[in-house]
């Protein structure tokens, strides 16, 4: 069976009367959680609601509720593309991949140094989420927690702590302080 084209499915749809096109639609959001979560960030007063739900699925990767975190980058990333595709507001992006960087330095911090890999891969998402509160001008909002971030990792191996002072001076056009090997 060939696959259908987007020209092919518009074409269906152009047949289709009003009410079957919200029935279809209303089919598509009942059996498709993503569909059903695109509507709730594009039509819903308030995006929090979906937001959490990532960020529980990125939390439950470095701290489940039984046994020991082994975060997966791969299985993050996924999370975080999946949300990228419902996301309504970039802004929302932003603070997801921030969250992300958070829960890394939180279990480095509760289990100790980890291997180089995971710190890469939050230095990306660090400098991800800088990248785009700059191009969406919602640097000044996350400031204050990426600055956390940075202080957070001062005792952190790997160069992650020197990556993410970097990135930070990059984006904010400041030190976020004087580390103390620097005193």
């Amino acid at each position: 069976m060939p696959k259908i084209t987007k020209n092919t499915l518009k074409k269906h749809l152009e047949t289709l009367e009003k009410e079957e096109l919200i029935h279809e639609v209303l089919r598509l959001y009942e059996k498709i959680k993503a569909v059903k979560d695109f509507y709730e960030m594009d039509l819903g007063t308030d995006t929090n609601a979906v937001l959490n739900e990532y960020k529980a699925k990125i939390e439950k990767q470095y701290f489940p509720k039984r046994g020991y975190g082994n975060p997966k980058a791969s299985e993050v990333r996924k999370v975080i593309s999946d949300f990228k595709k419902i996301a309504a507001f970039e802004f929302d992006v932003v603070d997801l991949l921030i969250f992300r960087v958070e829960q890394a330095v939180r279990f480095t911090n509760a289990y100790g140094d980890i291997d180089e890999q995971f710190y890469t891969s939050a230095e990306n998402a660090f400098d991800d989420a800088l990248k785009l509160a700059k191009k969406t001008a919602s640097l000044a909002h996350i400031r204050d927690r990426a600055f956390c971030i940075v202080k957070e990792t001062e005792n952190i191996g790997w160069g992650f702590h020197d990556t993410l002072f970097s990135t930070f001076t990059e984006y904010f056009g400041e030190e976020p302080y004087i580390p103390s090997w620097r005193r």
